[in-house]
C-alpha cells in the first residue's frame, strides 16, 4: 500500500524548488535536460501521477460508480439509489459506464486515480478476468468496494445477491410445476453472477434426480439474437424442452418472444422464469415471473460500507455481504 506522491515530495527528496520539478515533469524548456531526466526516473520510481487538481493535495470529494451497462435498469437503479443518498453528503457522484469493456474499465480506474478519488464503488465488466487494474487502486489507497459483479479472489467488500439460491429456488418451483426438461441460459463464463445461477439451476435439477443435459445450457455472451438460434437447435433435438430459466429478465423476454414466434404456448407448454424483476417482467404478455430487484438495497450496503472505510470508521479487509431474494410468480409459470 502507498499513498500518492507528491511535487512537494519529489522535490524535498531531489532537493529542487516545487516549481523546477513541476517545470520539469512538463519537459519545461528552461529546465535542463539532466534535471528533466533525473526529476521524471525519480516520479517514474516513486509512481507519481499527475493531479488535475493541483490545488488539492489530498483526496477529492468524488465517489466514483463503475458499472457495465448504465442502460440495463438494474445499474440505473443503483445510479439513482446512490444519488439520492449521497445528495445531502459532502460527496458527489462520479459515473463511468464501461459498456461491457474491460478497455474502458481500466480507463475508468486510471481516471479515478487521477482525480484522486476518496473511493470507488465497481460492478466488473463481462471482458474483465485479470485484477491488476483494480489493485492499482489499492496501492493508493483508494479504497473500493465490489457489488453485484465482483473479483472474488481481491481482498475487498464484496455485497452481492444470493444469486445461487434464487437460481435454484426458480428452479425448483418450474420442477414443483411438473417441468422435467429445463434450459438454462446464462451469460458469461467470467461472471461470478452468471455462474452462481447456473449452479443453482444445476444443483435443483440433480437433487430432484434430474440430468443435467449441456446441450440446454448456453452462454450467450450478451448476444441477444443468438437466443432464438439456442432455442430453434434445444427443440429440434429436445422437443420435450418444457423450462427455461436465464440471466436476467430481457433474456426472458427474448425467450418468450422467440418461443411465441415458434407457436408454443406460454406457460401450457413451455414455462419461462426470469431475474431481477425489471419493468419489462410485468409489461410483457404473458407476464414474466422473476427474482426480486434488490438494486437499491444493494447500492446503499455498498456505500455505507464504502463511506464507513473512507471515514477509517472500519478497515479495507475482504468481507461478502450477502443479500437474499424472493420469487415473483407471474404469468409465464
Amino acid at each position: 500500500m502507498g499513498k500518492f506522491v507528491t511535487i512537494k515530495e519529489l522535490a524535498r527528496e531531489l532537493g529542487l524548488s516545487h516549481s523546477t520539478v513541476s517545470r520539469a515533469l512538463k519537459n519545461h524548456p528552461k529546465i535542463s535536460p539532466n534535471t528533466r531526466e533525473k526529476v521524471q526516473e525519480l516520479a517514474s520510481a516513486r509512481g507519481y501521477i499527475h493531479n488535475p487538481h493541483a490545488q488539492n493535495m489530498g483526496t477529492s470529494d468524488f465517489i466514483s460508480l463503475i458499472v457495465p451497462d448504465i442502460t440495463v435498469y438494474f445499474y440505473g437503479k443503483i445510479f439513482e439509489t446512490l444519488q439520492n443518498e449521497l445528495a445531502a453528503s459532502d460527496y458527489t457522484l462520479l459515473l463511468f459506464n464501461t459498456q461491457e469493456s474491460e478497455t474502458q474499465e481500466r480507463e475508468a480506474i486510471d481516471r479515478c486515480i487521477q482525480l484522486r478519488v476518496a473511493g470507488v464503488l465497481a460492478a466488473i465488466s463481462m471482458q474483465t478476468e485479470k485484477a491488476d487494474h483494480f489493485e492499482k487502486l489499492l496501492h493508493y489507497e483508494i479504497p473500493l468496494v465490489f457489488f453485484d459483479r465482483v473479483l472474488n479472489f481481491l481482498p475487498v467488500p464484496k455485497v452481492i445477491a444470493d444469486d445461487y439460491r434464487a437460481s435454484y429456488q426458480a428452479t425448483q418451483h418450474l420442477i414443483d410445476q411438473g417441468r422435467r426438461h429445463i434450459a438454462h441460459i446464462t451469460a458469461s463464463i467470467h461472471l461470478n453472477n452468471s455462474n452462481n445461477r447456473l449452479y443453482g439451476y444445476m444443483d435443483a435439477l440433480k437433487e430432484n434426480g434430474l440430468k443435467v443435459n449441456e446441450e440446454l445450457i448456453y452462454y450467450y455472451e450478451m448476444q441477444p439474437d443468438s437466443i432464438e438460434h439456442f432455442l430453434d437447435r434445444a427443440l429440434q433435438k429436445h422437443p420435450n424442452l418444457d423450462g427455461v430459466t436465464v440471466f436476467n429478465d430481457y433474456v426472458a423476454n427474448a425467450v418468450v418472444n422467440a418461443l411465441l414466434k415458434m407457436g408454443k404456448k406460454i406457460p401450457e407448454e413451455i414455462s419461462v422464469f426470469g431475474f431481477s424483476d425489471e419493468p419489462i417482467a410485468s409489461r410483457m404478455s404473458p407476464q414474466l415471473s422473476s427474482v426480486e430487484q434488490v438494486a437499491p438495497r444493494m447500492a446503499s450496503l455498498a456505500l455505507q460500507k464504502l463511506l464507513a472505510i473512507v471515514k477509517e470508521e472500519q478497515a479495507l479487509q475482504s468481507e461478502k455481504i450477502v443479500i437474499h431474494q424472493e420469487l415473483v410468480i407471474r404469468e409465464t409459470s
